[in-house]
This record gives C-alpha cells, structure tokens and sequence, in this order.
C-alpha cells in the first residue's frame, strides 16, 4: 500500500512539473549536475528509507518483547499469590 502512495506522489510530482513549466526551468540546472550525482542522491534516498525501515521493525521486536516479559512477569506475580495463598491458609 505504501508503494502505491509512493508512485502517486511521484506521478503527480511530474504531471504538477509538466503543467507548471517548473520543469523547463529546471532543465538546464538537472543537465549540468554530473551524471554520478544522481546515484548518490539515489544512495542517500534509500539508506533513508532503509534506516526508517529498521526503525520501524526494531520498535515492533521491542513491542513484542516487552510483551513477552509482561507476560512473564505477571506469571510470577500469580504464582506468588498463590504461595502466599497456601501459606495463609495452611
């Protein structure tokens, strides 16, 4: 779904470039910038996406951790008021 927003964007990008002559503009500018400078921009726009995408994993692996440790942890607590429960009523 997000790629689907992504090509939206980019297509409308361009039809918004074309229509507005914005485009004609830029042309000198972009024939000017030597051809390697592309890939890098490309190389700087997906080592973003790539760290936002760990991000994003990495807070679901915490989420999932803390979970599991919740659960862990309320176990112990049942247990303990179970031993206490038994040691009362004895």
């Amino acid at each position: 779904m997000r790629r689907l927003y992504v090509v939206a964007t980019v297509v409308l990008f361009f039809v918004l470039l074309q229509f507005t002559g914005v485009y004609s503009n830029l042309k000198p500018i972009l024939a000017n910038v030597p051809w390697w400078m592309y890939f890098v921009l490309a190389g700087i726009g997906y080592s973003g996406y790539r760290a936002w995408f760990h991000t994003v994993e990495d807070r679901k692996l915490d989420r999932v951790h803390i979970e599991e440790e919740g659960k862990i942890y309320m176990e112990r607590i049942e247990e303990e008021k179970q031993r206490r429960n038994q040691a009362s009523g004895e």
